[in-house]
């Protein structure tokens, strides 16, 4: 089978590569200039004009959703398209969508109630969403006991699971609309929960991170094969680990803030090997053809990856991520060694109430 992967940051450059390995033929193309060494040596980039030597189209991230809904002309899109990105870009059409469904973005919860905040993700396969579904909970702040600045996710802790009642009284009730566009790919949607209530905080289409990455460490069959009958024949179950499955993302300056000349040389990274290779979801990297294939930063936004790891329990999950990111060896390695802190007791408190 032949595979083109769009991206906009890198998000699917392991992916693409592990369904190389897998027996496949795959395309990368980066639809972003500034990142135009990210991958080199890692992966066969293609050019605008090869786009048409491909089965199946996998956009990783949505935001290109023009490019899709003109490549779903002639084949099967996952991942994007015009109806995602007016969707999750414009808050009076999403509201009318939702309301359709019979759903709104709930209002503030008062202080005194207590909540927590969890997300539920379904792959939609054009009409229903593959069993089983999967829920996470993230940090987002960059540095530990939640100071810093946010950012899309430093860690994340998932697992897959039945349709629950949160999955009814979300994700359930948006498939009606979504089979009338033909979307296919991730649904996202984060909510607060109290013991007798939930509230919709967002609804978002397309592939978010690092919970994609932790939701790919727990399939157990070939990737390839997954997402092409995704886009093709509607699967309707994959095979998945019962396990605990954890993301710890590993970034170095000027990350979070924006790439500068000044530290966007290469940075090496040493420690990767064929062992942990498969735990880990390369970024912002490159490899070094001349110099025994060394991994390197490519220098375009320090986001180097993302390490995950399954366990059976979400403590040794998230542990086996932070065993792993300790045997690389980065220069100015930034990441999060406390992202399991209060997600066993926030799953146990929601299991209390009654939503799983």
């Amino acid at each position: 089978m032949r595979f083109l992967f769009v991206s906009r940051r890198g998000a699917s450059l392991s992916l693409a590569t592990r369904i190389v390995s897998e027996g496949h033929k795959v395309n990368f193309f980066v639809n972003n200039l500034l990142y135009k060494v990210l991958g080199k040596g890692i992966i066969d980039k293609a050019k605008i004009g090869e786009f048409h030597n491909c089965d199946i189209i996998i956009f990783d991230e949505a935001g290109m959703g023009e490019y899709a809904s003109e490549m779903s002309k002639t084949k099967p899109v996952i991942g994007a398209s015009i109806f995602a990105d007016t969707f999750n870009n414009d808050i009076v059409y999403k509201q009318k969508v939702l309301a359709k469904c019979g759903l709104q973005l709930g209002s503030e919860i008062k202080s005194e109630v207590r909540s927590e905040e969890i997300y539920i993700t379904g792959w939609f396969n054009g009409f229903n969403y593959v069993r089983p579904l999967h829920s996470y909970f993230k940090k987002t702040k960059f540095m530990e006991n939640d100071l810093g600045i946010e950012t899309e996710c430093m860690g994340c802790l998932l697992w897959y699971h039945k349709a629950n009642k949160i999955a009814k009284a979300t994700l359930y009730k948006l498939r009606n609309e979504l089979k009338k566009t033909g979307y296919i790919g991730a649904v996202n949607v984060k909510l607060a929960v109290t013991e007798d209530s939930l509230y919709i905080k967002d609804v978002h289409l397309g592939f978010t991170y690092d919970n994609t990455y932790a939701a790919l460490e727990g399939i157990r069959q070939n990737y390839g094969e997954m997402f092409y009958r995704l886009a093709f024949d509607s699967i309707k179950r994959i095979n998945a680990s019962p396990d605990w499955l954890a993301a710890t993302r590993v970034t170095i300056p000027p990350y979070p803030l924006a790439m500068s000349d000044k530290l966007s040389k290469p940075t090496l990274i040493s420690g990767i090997n064929e062992h942990n290779l498969k735990h880990i979801w390369l970024r912002d990297v490159y490899r070094e053809v001349n110099r025994e294939g060394e991994y390197c930063s490519a220098g375009c936004d320090g986001f180097l990856m993302t390490v995950t790891a399954r366990g059976l329990t979400a403590r040794k999950a998230i542990k086996r991520t932070l065993r792993t990111i300790g045997n690389l060896k980065i220069d100015n390695m930034q990441y999060r060694r406390d992202v399991i802190d209060g997600m066993e007791e926030r799953y146990e408190k929601i299991k209390k109430w009654g939503w799983f």
